[in-house]
């Protein structure tokens, strides 16, 4: 069992590990050594060692014989699975802070949203990261239900990570912000459905992108597509010349 000074330094680690993960100082797949940790914390292998079990028991981290201990991606699977429990609770938090929510929290909001407004529309992840933080924390901080509140806190560094590593396309910024304006919108109307809504379709569409970047990752370069929208863009017109296409042939026929 490990002493006071010891679990103390552990835990100290631990956390500071999981910062630099969550604010992509140790990027998705980058070996993380005992010996540079150590070197880099100013700690012993110890509290390393025991500050790495726990990561890798919340999927932080994966340990490989060939390749050692490095940071892991998540998979759709487990990017979905995620959204979906998100996706209830922050619906039901939406719907509290719709009628509890004070006048004077969303007139902050709605200032923050002007102050980053135009930041965002120029494409700066930081902004959008920052004004998506500021409005889900006030959401929580109305919810009525203090459980629903706590599960959301304990999943806001892994959600945080995901907002960071996902955040990579100007045109997800955007959308991202106009899906953030919806909400708050709804907020200031005091429409609840409205604002579980909005909810649900930003945590749903964030997690479908998130999704779509794993899958590009495992094509080869050459079958990529400039963008996500670019993607789209193409997979519409294949079903537009496949639907043309069978028309014709009845028409033939």
């Amino acid at each position: 069992m490990l002493d006071t000074d010891e679990a103390g330094a552990a835990s100290v680690t631990y956390r500071e590990i999981k910062r630099r993960i969550v604010d992509l100082q140790y990027g998705v797949g980058e070996r993380l050594s005992e010996a540079r940790l150590a070197e880099e914390l100013g700690v012993g292998r110890s509290p390393i060692r025991t500050a790495l079990l726990r990561l890798k028991g919340e999927g932080w981290i994966a340990i490989a014989p060939q390749s050692g201990t490095y940071v892991k991606a998540m998979t759709p699977r487990e990017i979905r699975e995620l959204a979906d429990l998100r996706t209830l609770l922050e619906m039901r938090a939406a719907t509290d802070a719709a009628v509890r929510m004070s006048d004077s929290a969303l007139e902050e909001l709605r200032t923050e949203f002007r102050l980053r407004e135009a930041s965002i529309a120029s494409g700066d992840a930081d902004a959008f990261i920052a004004v998506d933080n500021r409005l889900h924390s006030a959401i929580y901080d109305a919810t009525d239900n203090r459980l629903i509140r706590e599960i959301l806190l304990d999943l806001r560094d892994k959600v945080q990570w995901i907002r960071r590593v996902c955040a990579v396309s100007t045109e997800r910024v955007q959308d991202g912000f106009k899906e953030l304006e919806l909400i708050l919108s709804a907020l200031e109307r005091r429409d609840e459905v409205q604002a579980a809504q909005a909810m649900r379709d930003h945590v749903k569409s964030a997690a479908a992108f998130c999704e779509q970047l794993e899958v590009e990752k495992q094509l080869p370069m050459t079958f990529r597509a400039r963008s996500i929208a670019d993607q789209i863009r193409l997979k519409t017109a294949r079903l537009d010349d496949g639907a043309a296409g069978a028309s014709k042939q009845r028409k033939d026929a």
